[in-house]
């Protein structure tokens, strides 16, 4: 499968990942899962890597590996703990449309930081590809949902936080790839990073052991089943960065809101979908996403 192909099996699964957030939060009781999801990122791709990956232990435990460990470190920071729990409580807040379209900003970020630190420099029409993805998410901003309180302001900062995350993690993990190519093994050191930061961060803090057990507390089918999507999203983007550009990659996902919509008819309602809110600025992105396609 080309890198193209495993993008948009990585937008699927976070645009189910985005419902089943939403579903899981009415039963919640610690964290809605975002623990539970890096656990399980953590265990599928470690098994994925020694049973099929490419890099061996005696290549992992050379001096030349050093340097992209650092960097698949870095970037599971920055995706499974930043990226992840602000694109959760966004979620949370605006609703799983919504939350899916702000992460068409990644792009936006992505795209320079591509340029200046992997000297990746994409053809005119993937310029004005990711221009278009941009447009549909300023289209949106321009006019969301507003509800009662100061929540949905702080979903939408939260909103553009976790793309603003998730675009430095892509470059991080292209770079990490072109030193160590192998998908399996940069998610599963990316998850044991994040995993080592939420037990620490809970440890540290007053009540460290009851904190640490309520990481696991939800443990529900709805955040079993987020897990698993994210986890699969998240495993399937690695292989989407080993073959296609870090801008093509992230303006892929574009068909992230598609997903979520359709899925969000399926598994909420179709209250779930502001059909005449939410069309057009997709449109807009999925047109660009064909740009990058072509």
């Amino acid at each position: 499968m080309t890198g193209e192909g495993f993008a948009l099996l990585a937008a699927l699964s976070y645009g189910l990942a985005g419902v089943t957030i939403v579903r899981g939060k009415a039963s919640a009781r610690g964290d809605n899962g975002v623990f539970l999801s890096v656990v399980l990122t953590a265990a599928v791709s470690g098994a994925l890597w020694l049973g099929w990956g490419q890099v061996r232990l005696a290549a992992v435990a050379s001096l030349d590996a050093v340097e992209p460990i650092a960097v698949f470190l870095a970037a599971g920071l920055f995706s499974m703990v930043l990226g992840r729990t602000t694109m959760y409580r966004a979620t949370e807040q605006i609703g799983p449309v919504a939350a899916s379209l702000l992460r068409r900003l990644t792009p936006v970020i992505a795209l320079p930081i591509g340029v200046v630190f992997l000297a990746e420099f994409p053809a005119a029409q993937t310029y004005f590809g990711a221009g278009l993805v941009i447009a549909g998410v300023m289209l949106h901003i321009g006019r969301p949902a507003r509800t009662p309180g100061d929540g949905p302001g702080l979903g939408w900062l939260l909103g553009v936080g976790s793309a603003a995350f998730y675009a430095v993690s892509y470059v991080l993990r292209s770079h990490g790839l072109d030193q160590l190519p192998d998908a399996a093994f940069g998610t599963f050191i990316g998850a044991l990073a994040g995993l080592a930061w939420m037990m620490g961060a809970a440890l540290t803090r007053a009540g460290g052991p009851a904190r640490l057990r309520r990481l696991l507390t939800d443990r529900g089918p709805w955040h079993w089943l987020t897990a698993a999507a994210l986890s699969a999203g998240q495993i399937f983007q690695f292989f989407a960065l080993k073959s296609a550009p870090v801008v093509v990659v992230a303006t892929l996902g574009s068909l992230e809101v598609f997903f979520t919509a359709l899925l969000g008819v399926v598994l909420i309602g179709a209250g779930a979908v502001t059909a005449r809110r939410i069309w057009l600025p997709a449109l807009l992105a999925v047109a660009g996403t064909v740009l990058l396609m072509s």
